[in-house]
């Protein structure tokens, strides 16, 4: 379809829902979109842009051959005023479908062939989402749900209670320290601030997403060096502590890097979904070799604007589905009280993920974490607070220890 406009269609009961179908066939996406068209005609329009502009071609195409592979529109309903969508575009190759009128904005519930997905998360993605934001009628846009069928993608392979039993933790969040500074530490600096953290009382340290490695044998020297300090902490503190190491790569380097994660004995791995793909995500997920946590990186760019990209729930459902063991909750979750409640979780699987709070956490905030997630069961990313404390790391650490398992069972 031309971008900037309208489509016209001879063969609209190819887009419509209709009785004979049967729902267990397809996917439901919900989205919130501005349109300078009526809300029928812009469902329709992205129903057909995603699956099959072109009805008919006389000797080559019928309509009847498409039945089986067309999005469907569910429902259209009016979703309030479209402030904070942008300029429209046209393009003079078609002619409009409809007269333009004002912009309005729209609550669009389609129906998706699940042949159209192939289970597969890259294609997830490209029909979905796909080029409906380039339509130049469309001023704002949203993937505002998305309704997985069951056992679309592997799930965690270890979730919440994997995560527990690796780590040795029976009840109450886990307690990580990420790397920092992430750039300008020599390794030997790095280890005896990991060493120190884990000692005073933290159950795991992570690479932090922004460590840079030249080569292949600098990331193999940096795993072994992390590793080593991990298990010096925990023949000192009797406990079981963890390591959770860096994969954000370039293609060509994540197979042996992920080689050397295993076989160096890391207990978890670090990945980012957004500039990765989901799909990465999957082919390591599938391996059940550790647990993986699914990294914001870049992705917030999807999440953050409410009028483009997609709704922060939605990304931490297809991080689950496709094998998050840990998924980061969104920047202002659990920051005072009630922050985060309306951010639902998309914990429907027996083996769940398990969120992150990130950003500023202190002890005084634990119990605003646990009203924010519904349970102790989180991970808190701290740095800053024991990184700057007056007593120093490992009493810092400490006290922030002694504060979690102050707490009652949730």
């Amino acid at each position: 379809m031309s971008s900037g406009n309208m489509p016209r269609t001879q063969h609209p009961e190819l887009f419509q829902w209709q009785a004979r179908l049967s729902p267990a066939d397809y996917l439901r996406a919900t989205y919130r979109v501005a349109s300078q068209h009526d809300g029928v005609a812009t469902a329709m329009a992205m129903a057909m842009e995603q699956s099959a502009a072109t009805t008919a071609i006389r000797g080559h195409v019928e309509p009847a051959m498409l039945e089986d592979w067309t999005i469907r529109v569910l429902d259209v309903q009016a979703d309030g005023d479209a402030a904070g969508a942008v300029a429209p575009y046209h393009l003079q190759t078609e002619v409009y479908a409809d007269e333009e009128g004002g912009e309005s904005a729209w609550r669009v519930e389609l129906a998706i062939p699940r042949r159209l997905l192939a289970g597969k998360p890259a294609q997830l993605w490209n029909v979905v989402v796909g080029e409906i934001p380039r339509l130049g009628f469309l001023t704002r846009f949203q993937l505002a749900a998305l309704a997985l069928p069951e056992g679309f993608g592997p799930g965690p392979g270890f979730g919440v209670s994997g995560i527990r039993a690796m780590l040795g933790i029976e009840r109450g969040p886990v307690l990580c320290r990420s790397m920092r500074p992430a750039v300008g530490l020599d390794t030997d600096t790095m280890a005896r601030l990991n060493r120190e953290v884990l000692e005073g009382g933290f159950h795991m340290v992570k690479d932090d997403e922004l460590q840079v490695f030249a080569d292949g044998g600098d990331f193999a020297r940096h795993v072994q060096a992390m590793v080593a300090a991990r298990d010096a902490a925990r023949a000192a503190s009797g406990q079981r502590k963890g390591y959770l190491a860096n994969l954000i790569c370039e293609p060509w380097e994540l197979q042996s890097r992920w080689e050397v994660a295993c076989e160096a004995g890391v207990d978890a791995v670090l990945v980012a979904p957004g500039i990765q793909g989901m799909g990465t995500l999957e082919m390591l997920a599938r391996q059940r070799r550790m647990p993986i946590l699914a990294h914001n990186t870049f992705s917030d760019l999807l999440t953050r604007n409410p009028g483009w990209g997609v709704a922060h729930p939605v990304m931490c459902a297809l991080h689950e589905a496709f094998g998050a063991d840990w998924v980061v909750t969104s920047g202002e979750y659990g920051a005072h009280d009630g922050a985060g409640m309306a951010d639902a979780w998309p914990f429907a699987r027996p083996q769940r993920a398990m969120p992150i709070l990130q950003g500023g956490k202190s002890p005084d905030g634990l119990a605003r974490y646990r009203a924010a997630i519904g349970s102790d069961d989180y991970m808190l990313i701290v740095a800053s607070w024991v990184d700057g404390h007056a007593q120093g790391m490992r009493n810092a650490a400490g006290i922030f220890r002694d504060a979690l398992d102050r707490q009652a069972p949730g």
